[in-house]
Parts: structure tokens; sequence; C-alpha cells
């Protein structure tokens, strides 16, 4: 009778096997979230260190950015925009666009050493180490959040045009997020074991950029190659351009396809990333 109970035991539990270990993954990480909150706030801490004005910097970056951006494209190179646009100023336009790759590249590019730059942690203790990209992410949410208020208060003072639209973007926010932790957990992983992982990244995100509707618009590509405008929209971070400029500029609704496609990529990456941290987790000892 056990025997037989043990066999239909078996049986049960060999289809969920891997999503209850996934599940059982993210509820571990979900605990630690006060050990997430205190690695963040070292990470914001430590990239100001020394500084005189501290945090202050992550106000002063993007407005930088965007007043460099404006001096270029107003004065040396005037690229003008269709009222299609939202905008007729190619700096806003471009900030726009820029703003959540930023958040994507900045989270690839540190979670890929992340690992390895806290081997003590993960080699002499019971560290956690999937949190470490995770709390990455949160860092650079930190800085978005900040370009994303001075681009609305840009939005409210100059273009005077803000609408409800703008209430969807942490919808897209979120896709954005779990689609670049999920990649974060596999580029972190690989890492430990083939250390060149790092620089590939880099140079695989230089054509990602320009394959991203960031210095142009989807018109604009349709003209040179409507097959090129198909295969972008499987690229998530053109349909969270696409939309951050609809719901920002354009005060329009984002289509429903744009959604399912980063949703329907970003939770499968998600799943995938983890599934394999996992996997891999157990041999970072003997590596690093």
């Amino acid at each position: 009778m056990i025997e037989n109970y043990n066999k239909n035991l078996s049986g049960k539990t060999k289809k969920p096997l891997v999503i209850g270990s996934f599940f059982s993954f993210i509820k571990k990480i979900v605990q630690h979230r006060g050990l997430i909150r205190s690695m963040v706030e070292r990470d914001l801490k430590n990239r100001y260190i020394g500084s005189a004005i501290g945090i202050i910097w992550s106000v002063i970056h993007p407005l930088v950015l965007l007043i460099s951006y404006t001096f270029v494209f107003s004065v040396i190179i005037k690229h003008p925009l269709g009222p299609e646009s939202g905008t007729t100023s190619f700096a806003i336009y471009l900030f726009c666009g820029i703003l959540p790759w930023m958040m994507f590249q900045e989270t690839l590019v540190r979670s890929s050493n992340v690992l390895v730059e806290h081997s003590n942690l993960i080699t002499k203790t019971l560290f956690p180490a999937e949190i470490l990209p995770v709390s990455v992410l949160i860092a650079n949410l930190f800085n978005h959040l900040i370009g994303v208020s001075i681009f609305l208060g840009i939005i409210l003072f100059y273009l005077q045009n803000l609408t409800i639209y703008v209430l969807l973007i942490p919808i897209y926010l979120f896709g954005l997020m779990i689609f670049a932790l999920g990649l974060s957990w596999i580029i972190s992983g690989i890492q430990v074991f083939l250390r060149d992982t790092a620089q590939v990244v880099i140079v695989i995100l230089t054509f990602w950029f320009w394959f991203t509707p960031i210095f142009f618009d989807e018109n604009q590509l349709s003209r040179v190659s409507k097959k090129l405008v198909f295969v972008m929209h499987f690229n998530p971070l053109a349909e969270v351009v696409i939309a951050y400029r609809k719901c920002l500029l354009i005060g329009e609704m984002p289509t429903w396809q744009g959604m399912v496609a980063i949703y329907g990529i970003a939770l499968v990456t998600f799943i995938v990333g983890g599934i394999f941290f996992r996997y891999v987790k157990r041999s970072f000892a003997d590596v690093l």
C-alpha cells in the first residue's frame, strides 16, 4: 500500500516539479526582500561614495543628457518630425525613447559581473545569490523613475499635453523589468563559468540598440522594409519604446498586440531565467 502511495505521489509530482521549483525560487526572493532593500541602498550609496552632492547626481545626469540632445538636434543637426510624433522637438522624442533603453542596458551590464563581484558572499556564506540581479534592477529602477519624473515635468510645462494614458506606463515598465531580470539571471549565471560573457553582452546590446526605434520611428523603418518592421515587433524593447512615446508624447492607447508581445516574451524569459539560475547556482561555489 505504501509502495502504491509512493508511486502515485511520484507520478503526481513529476510534472509540476520544474514549475514548483520555480515558484519556490520566487518565494525565497520575496522572503529576502529586507536583504534586497539593504543591497539596493548599499548599491546606491557606493555609486556616489565620496561625492559632495551624492544622489543628486541621479537628477543631474538625465538633465545633462536632455540638454545635450536639445543642443545637438536643435542647433547642429535639425531633425524634422511629423505631427504623428507628438512633438516637434527631436531631443524630447529621443529622450522619451532612450529612458527605458538606459534602464534595460544598465541592468544587463551591471548584472553580468554582479555574482563575480560578490563572490566572497556566495562562497563563504549561505547567501541567496539570486537576489543580486534583483537588487541591481531595483537600483536602476530608482534612477529610471527620476528620469521619468523629469520627463513628466517637461511635458507638463513645455508640451502641456499630458493625457490619462500616462497611467499605463507602470504596466509597460513592469513588463520591461521582468524581461530584464530574466535575462540578468541568465547572463550573470553564464558569466560565472565564462568570463567573456560580459563583453559579449556589450556587443549584443550595441546591435540591439540600433534595432530598437530610438533614433527613428516605425514609419521611417517601413519605408525601408516592411519585413524589418514585422521582425522589429518581436523585439520587446521596441514595443516598450513605442508604448512610452504613445503614452507620454502622442497621447493615444498603445496596441494590445504590443502589450501581448512584451508580456509573452518577458514571462517566458523570466521563467526560463529563474529555472536556469536555480540549476547553475549549485555549482557557483566550485567556480567562484
